[in-house]
């Protein structure tokens, strides 16, 4: 990319998984067996967080770096910053650099607010006029005014987010590098900074953004870098990003649960659900989904003996909230007998009209003659929405705006009608 303000070529960062020393004979046992060993040998304890990794992010582009924990996204951050270097490769960064990495990160905790304004500041590279010049903007964003003249230590973690990064915006950046730090601060002020953010996009800011929080990113960032194991899974369109890493979560989290398959509580053991996955339209597994878009559940059992009455239900609820979504096969009005054996029973949904997030699903399945519960896994089968950021609340819903201009006679002078386009069906009703 010849136009790159960040650039990584081919770099790759080694720790040593560290070791204790409790007594000065460990310590020389541990220098001796060293020397014994290659000089470049990594050894047991040797860590590669990032193995030969490329990118380049072009001037005023926001590309979001997502991943498992353990990925290497915070210590690519790291090296874009300068906090560590890395073992091998090169990295570019051109612009006056500022990041949001750590909490509190550059501050004294027995300064008070105001002077530690000016030490964040100094330290990323504004000079002290400017600094004062800025200072009440700083502390208006960060909602600090009162507080300013007391010690940071007494400030709660939103409080030390909220002022780090209100410093970090207003150094007026080429660069911004921003952490998981926004997660401390609270609904509104996530909310600013995502508006601050955007428009410094828009100013032609560079923005590398590293955050679990999907919605979060595909806000702002229209393309995105999924790391796992410390290499490039993905480069590309933010929406496909998250989708595959959405799926491979899914797979992981799948397979490294003993448990995952097994008969749940509150049955006894007549059924067992041997796999849930949701399939898409064109007949591929999917666990990211638009809410237009139609969805395949494909619950795959085994049933120890035949049942005459079966019901079964789909139950889908947020992270936090109660149940969202039902779906039972006796309110349907579908009597299935089961037969002893693998059977494949499929639910098919022409859209889940939520607005984005991750939500998680949980099966059931009784006995409709006897009233004895068969199966009752957990909220365990996830689920990610993603409505692109159009909708708020709850749900997504297709709607129709319509702005008609009034008639020459009746309209006010400076009355224009036009056409508003704003996710739903528009019309132009406009007299010209």
């Amino acid at each position: 990319m010849d136009d790159a303000v960040v650039q990584f070529s081919g770099v790759s960062k080694r720790f040593r998984i560290a070791q204790t020393h409790d007594t000065l004979r460990d310590l020389l046992t541990y220098g001796f067996r060293r020397l014994l060993q290659k000089r470049h040998a990594d050894g047991p304890s040797a860590f590669w967080a990032l193995s030969d990794v490329d990118f380049a992010v072009g001037r005023g582009e926001a590309v979001g770096i997502i991943g498992p924990n353990g990925a290497g996204k915070s210590t690519a951050l790291k090296l874009l910053a300068g906090i560590l270097r890395p073992d091998g490769g090169k990295i570019t960064v051109r612009g006056r650099l500022a990041a949001l990495i750590e909490v509190g990160a550059g501050f004294h905790g027995d300064l008070t607010g105001r002077e530690n304004v000016f030490l964040n500041g100094a330290i990323l590279g504004m000079g002290r006029r400017e600094i004062r010049g800025k200072l009440d903007a700083i502390a208006s964003f960060a909602g600090v005014e009162q507080f300013l003249d007391v010690p940071v230590k007494r400030y709660s973690s939103g409080m030390y987010a909220r002022l780090g990064f209100s410093i970090a915006v207003h150094v007026e950046p080429e660069v911004l590098l921003v952490d998981e730090v926004l997660s401390v601060g609270d609904a509104v002020f996530r909310l600013r900074c995502l508006e601050r953010m955007r428009r410094l996009v828009q100013d032609g800011v560079t923005v590398v953004f590293v955050t679990h929080d999907l919605t979060q990113m595909q806000s702002i960032c229209p393309r995105a870098i999924v790391l796992d194991q410390g290499r490039i899974a993905f480069d590309g369109e933010a929406r496909e990003a998250v989708g595959r890493y959405m799926n491979a979560m899914s797979r992981a989290f799948a397979g490294r649960s003993p448990d995952f398959a097994a008969p749940a509580g509150g049955g006894n053991g007549v059924v067992e659900l041997l796999d849930l996955r949701w399939m898409s339209e064109d007949n591929k597994e999917t666990v990211w989904i638009g809410p237009r878009e139609e969805v395949r559940a494909e619950m795959t059992l085994r049933l120890s003996r035949s049942i005459r009455s079966m019901v079964v239900e789909l139950n889908m609820r947020s992270a936090l909230d109660g149940s969202l979504l039902s779906f039972n096969s006796g309110r349907s009005g579908c009597d299935f007998a089961g037969e002893a054996g693998i059977q494949r029973l499929t639910l098919t949904i022409p859209e889940i009209p939520l607005s984005g997030g991750q939500f998680f699903w949980n099966a059931r399945i009784w006995d409709a003659e006897s009233g004895t519960t068969l199966l009752d896994t957990p909220f365990r089968y996830p689920m990610g929405i993603d409505d692109c950021g159009k909708a708020t609340g709850l749900l997504s819903l297709e709607h129709h705006w319509t702005l008609e201009a009034m008639s020459p006679e009746s309209r006010p002078p400076s009355f224009i009608g036009n056409t508003v386009h704003a996710g739903g069906v528009c019309e132009d009703l406009s007299v010209r």
